[in-house]
Parts: structure tokens; sequence; C-alpha cells
């Protein structure tokens, strides 16, 4: 924006009276002789034609800001950085000029406006466009019903500003609003009621209306229904993570590829899990499918050589030196159909990749929409990173964890197949379509709606319909998803799956003079940096609490499942103590926010919880307080809730991988005994084995 803008907002109020009558009137009916009119007409005039962007002048009606913000993400192209006041047809002339300078003071100078942090000098044009298309919605419905009540003639002549606006008509409109009251429309109205543009724009001050009493038609929901859908349900999460992992490590095992999560590796064999296998794949079909899709987009044979690097001397053709054999020639070489279901399995495996690589980074989608598969992965020493393409091109440094992300050995793997698959999509966006880009054409990113679209295609595959119908989600509630885990590890919940343990292996190395320290993961830092420490005030509760809560309703609930020889003590304890406070007129929910509110301590142990420290017959011999090996089969002292319940999972798992390798042929007793055990354990807390 020129600079020029911002003193002619000084001037503004000064010559507001002046020209009023200039814009109500026509031009033609000001004489020579009349000064004053003639200088306001050339004020006016000359603040018409300054410029405000690359693109726009102070007059037009699309207000464009993508020129000067060449790097904007992808997710912040095209509309998001373009205001079109033409889509406000019932504002009149004045009421326009007047959002345009709050527009521009907002945007340049939004300190003096008393928005956001001292000293602020600007604010993103993206930003400040979507709250004011939020709040010129409703502008331009007090405006249409002022109209209509008052008739166009009375009010052209006689709504000479916003502030002619009484609380009635807030009221009227915001009955029959169509667009749902939020975060957005309030920020708007924050700003028009600033001191500084009362002074300088408007000419006094709005009429002021409390928002949030208004009988609004639409109201964004922050209840108790959106704070559970921030985050992934626990079973969710674990299913997502394991069939996204299994597919990720068996679709390069397949490839003939390195697997850096062993982990994951060693459970997809203990199950069996061979999805690649049921398709086909390996590299010698794979590298005959790539030249196939890239044949069919024009790409000549030199072009795919230089995709696929090493080719088999059977791709090529006897009769024409240097290029390749015919398309069904290629087909018949092939040992598997590479067909419409071919296609759909890498489909599926990119969106796997997509889904661990959005759930272990934490990443916005806008950074996300910027990962470039082949630069993305950087080593610094002893582990590796991430760094999205977003992030290289800004000229400022970025904020903590918004340059690099830590890339857990599943993270590895999944840039792997994302590498793989961009051969066949000649597109290097992580995140981007399935189509292979035509020969000479322009490889773009996914958005916003194409990120969520590959997840929502994910958890269709792998949930069950009841599932995925009741899902709610958003590319942001993997970000939030990761800091409630992260949270939930933290208070001692075994739930975590390997990817997370491998994350805080990594804690260590990372903490000498890095850029977070074990301490920061302790005490939540990480969580309050991924979710910007939950919303506001009055809004869903934190992600802290959240994890807290739960930790202690598994534990505490008189009506919940618990396993082991002190599980009837527990909960006959459990619903004394419930009783009495439920007959003051508690609820339970009410119980269990006030036990997180007051940190209630409980001991776990990985598989259970230790009921060793009673007061009344405190056993100082026990063995296994503080360890992960509570049992309680054969400790009496453990009580196991669902919470511990993965733990168990992960001992049967473990036991299977090993009881299936030649070399425990003499543990063969031991680890059935050891399975049996784990899988009596989680059919008495209704939790299934696989």
């Amino acid at each position: 924006m020129s600079e020029a803008v911002v003193p002619r907002l000084e001037e503004f109020v000064r010559w507001r009276k002046q020209f009023l009558h200039l814009i109500l009137e026509s031009t033609g009916s000001i004489q020579e002789d009349d000064y004053a009119s003639c200088e306001a007409l050339a004020w006016y005039q000359n603040l018409m034609s300054t410029p405000i962007s690359k693109v726009s002048l102070f007059g037009d009606m699309v207000l464009d800001f993508n020129k000067d913000v060449p790097n904007a993400a992808r997710n912040s192209m095209g509309t998001h950085l373009r205001l079109d006041l033409s889509r406000f047809p019932n504002l009149n002339s004045v009421i326009l000029l007047e959002i345009k300078f709050a527009f521009l003071c907002n945007l340049k100078i939004p300190s003096v406006l008393k928005y956001g942090r001292k000293g602020l000098r600007s604010l993103k044009p993206n930003s400040v466009i979507q709250a004011f298309k939020s709040g010129l919605f409703f502008v331009d419905a007090l405006c249409a019903r002022a109209r209509l009540e008052l008739g166009d003639d009375y009010f052209e002549r006689s709504y000479l500003g916003l502030k002619s606006f009484d609380a009635s008509f807030y009221r009227k409109v915001a009955e029959s609003h169509q667009y749902t009251y939020g975060a957005a429309l309030k920020r708007f109205f924050s700003t028009l009621r600033s001191k500084f543009l009362a002074d300088n724009v408007f000419d006094g001050e709005l009429p002021y209306v409390d928002l949030d009493s208004l009988p609004w038609l639409k109201v964004e929901k922050v209840g108790e229904s959106d704070r559970v859908a921030r985050v992934l349900p626990n079973n969710i999460f674990e299913k997502a993570s394991r069939e996204a992992s299994f597919a990720i490590v068996d679709f390069l095992d397949a490839m003939g590829e390195v697997v850096h999560d062993k982990e994951s590796l060693l459970k997809r064999n203990a199950k069996p899990f061979n999805l690649a296998g049921s398709y086909g794949v390996n590299s010698r079909n794979f590298d005959i499918y790539v030249a196939m899709r890239l044949r069919a987009q024009g790409y000549q044979t030199e072009d795919i050589v230089k995709d696929l690097g090493q080719v088999e001397a059977d791709f090529f053709s006897d009769r024409s030196e240097g290029k390749f054999k015919s398309r069904w020639t290629l087909l018949r070489a092939a040992d598997a159909p590479l067909n419409e279901d071919f296609k759909r399995y890498l489909n599926f495996i990119s969106y796997c990749s997509c889904y661990i690589v959005a759930q272990y980074t934490g990443m916005r989608p806008s950074e996300l929409s910027e990962l470039l598969v082949d630069s993305c992965m950087q080593s610094d020493g002893d582990y590796y990173v991430l760094v999205s393409n977003l992030i290289k091109h800004r000229q400022s440094l970025a904020k903590l964890f918004d340059d690099k992300w830590v890339a857990i050995p599943i993270v590895r793997d999944a840039i792997r197949v994302g590498q793989l698959i961009a051969r066949v999509r000649k597109n290097p966006y992580l995140f981007s379509g399935t189509t292979t880009v035509a020969l000479g054409g322009k490889s773009i990113s996914s958005t916003s709606h194409g990120i969520f679209y590959q997840l929502q295609t994910f958890f269709k595959e792998i949930l069950s319909e009841d599932e995925f119908r009741d899902l709610r989600f958003s590319p942001y509630t993997l970000r939030h998803t990761l800091a409630f885990q992260m949270y939930r590890a933290e208070v001692g919940l075994p739930f975590i799956s390997h990817q997370l343990k491998h994350f805080g292996e990594l804690v260590g190395a990372i903490g000498q003079n890095k850029s977070f320290s074990e301490t920061t993961l302790g005490y939540g830092g990480i969580g309050d940096i991924l979710a910007k420490g939950g919303l506001k005030k009055g809004q869903a509760q934190p992600l802290r609490f959240m994890a807290e809560r739960e930790y202690v309703q598994n534990y505490c609930d008189p009506d919940g499942s618990y396993a082991g020889p002190n599980a009837d003590v527990h909960r006959d304890r459990l619903k004394k103590v419930f009783e009495g406070y439920m007959a003051a007129g508690y609820t339970k929910d009410e119980i269990f926010d006030q036990m997180a509110k007051q940190r209630l301590a409980v001991i776990n142990v990985g598989q259970g919880f230790c009921y060793g420290g009673r007061r009344e017959d405190f056993d100082a011999s026990l063995p296994c307080i503080g360890s992960l090996r509570c049992n309680p089969n054969r400790c009496k002292n453990a009580v196991v809730t669902k919470a511990n319940a993965p733990k168990w999972r992960e001992v049967y798992v473990q036991n299977l991988a090993a009881l299936r390798h030649p070399a425990s042929a003499e543990r063969e007793d031991e680890l059935r005994a050891a399975m049996e055990e784990a899988k009596g354990v989680l059919a008495y807390l209704g939790e299934e084995v696989d």
C-alpha cells in the first residue's frame, strides 16, 4: 500500500462534512467560485486514485493483494487475498468509504487500533480480509433492512455512516442473519469500535451493542460437543495410526525399500498384514505402471527413464532403439493387473502417508500444502527434521516449531512413499491431486479443501460406517490431537503409539541447545505451541485439562470397567465417595472436572494402576511400583482400566511376533501364556484383541 494513504486517514474527518454532499450530489452542480467544494472534490478524487496494493486503487471495488504476497501459501491464494466489495450492493457511498478506511487501518496500522500485540506494524491481508468479509455480510444486511423500512432515497441521504444505525437494527438483522455469528464477526466489530476510528473516520462512536446477547439465527458452536470434536477420539487415533503405519511399511517392504520404523514392520509381520502383496506390488510392476501413466500424458522415453533411474532392458522395444515397448506389451510383462484397483490402492497409500505426516508433525494446512517430497527431509546429526517450502521462502525468521518438525521413523517412511508416488503423478508436492501432471503442465499442491478430502477419504477407507458417520474433523483436528495425545503421555497413560515413543527418545538429542528441551515437552510447552493453548475462555477446555480429566475418569469412574484382585474393592470405594457428592447435588461430570482441577495424583505403571499405596495396609515389599510390569494376575495390588488396554494389546502383539520367530521355539509355552494373559485382561475390559 502506498504510504500516501496513511496521512490521509488523519485528514478524513477534517474533510468529511465538506465532501459528503459531493458524494450524494452530482459533481456537475459545483460552481467554480465554490472553493471549499472544489478543494474537497480534488481531495476526494485524489484519494480515489491512491494505490493501496500493487494492482488496486482506493476507489476500486475489488481490493486485490495477491501480487503483494507472491509467496503466499497455496491455501491463502486467490479469493483469500481479495476483497470484492461489489458483493455487498446495499452499502451506500459513505458507508463504503468508511469500511475502506477501517480496512486499511486494520491492515497497515493495527497498533493504533489497540488490536493484537503492541508495536505490531501490520497484519496479513488474508487475516484482515476474512474478518471483514464476515462483518460486511452483516453490515450489508443492516443496510438492506434500512432500505426496506425507510426507502432507498431516505437511506442514501440520511444514513451518513455506520454510526447512524441504532441497536434495534442490530437485533432485527441478527434474528434472520444467514451467516454464523462467531469469532470473525466479533473481531470485525472490535476493530470498528476502536477510538482511533471513532475520532478519525466515523466522526463519533458507533452505538454499543452487546453482540453476544443478540438473538442470532446461527451461532458458532463452542460448547462441549465442539470441545470433543477438536481432537480425534482415542480409538480412532489408535486405529488410524496403526492402519496407516502398517500400510506404509508394507508398501515399502514390498518395493524392496529400507523401512525405518522397525517396530511397525515387526507388528505388521506379526499380524500378518499383506495389502501390498494382494495387489502384486513390487518394484518392477511399479516401474511399468509409472511408465504407462507418464506415456499417457505425453512424456517421452528419455523423460521416463530419468524418473525411474535404472530400467530393465526388456522394457525397451526391439524395433525402435531407445524407445519403450507398447503399453499393452508392457502390461503383459507385469505379473499383476495394473488396473483401476491398482490405482486406487496407490491413492490409499498416498492418503496414509499424508495422514501420518499431518498427525505426527502437527503442521498447519498451509505448511502441509508446501511440503516438497524431494527436499523437505533434512538430516541434522543423529535425527531428521521436515522443512516446509512455505518456511523456506519467508523473509523473516519463523517462530519456534514453525520452521522444523521432528521426523520420527514412520514420518520418514511416509515421505519416502511420497517420493515414490510423485513418480506416478509427476508432482513434487506430498499433498497433491491424484492425476498425473501432463507434459508441460504446472504442478500445484492441495488447498485446505483438498487436504480435507484426502484425509476424509483415508478415514472412510479404514473406519466402519458407524465410526465414519460419527467422525467430525478438519485438517486442524490432527494438530490438536497430537497436542492432546502428548498431554496424555505426560500424565502417564501408556496409550501413545510407538511413533511418539520414538519422538520421546529423540527429545534428549534435540534438547541440547536445539529448538526445544525435554522440560518444555514434559510441561506441556509443545502442546501449547501446537494447539495455541486451547481456545479462549468461554470456549472449549484446554487440551491439558481434557487429558487430565480423561485420566481421572479412567481411574475414578464408579461405573467403569476394572480388572485385577482389587477391582471390586476399588469400585466400591469409588461408589461411596460419589454417592456422597451426588447426594449433595453434584453430577458425575462435575466431580470429574473438580478432581482434574485439583490435579488428583494416581500412580500409573503402564499395564495397570498400583493399589499398593493404601495407607492402612501398605506393603513395603511390593516389587513393581513405578515399573511397567504391573500385572493384575500376579499382583494383588494391581487395578487395570480401559486406559491400560493399549499396553496389554502391545503385550499380546509383541509375544505373537516373538512366537513366529524361529529362534523362539523353546519359549513357545511361555509366550503363549503371556498372550493368553493379555487376551484375558482385554476381554474382561470389553476390548478386542486385534
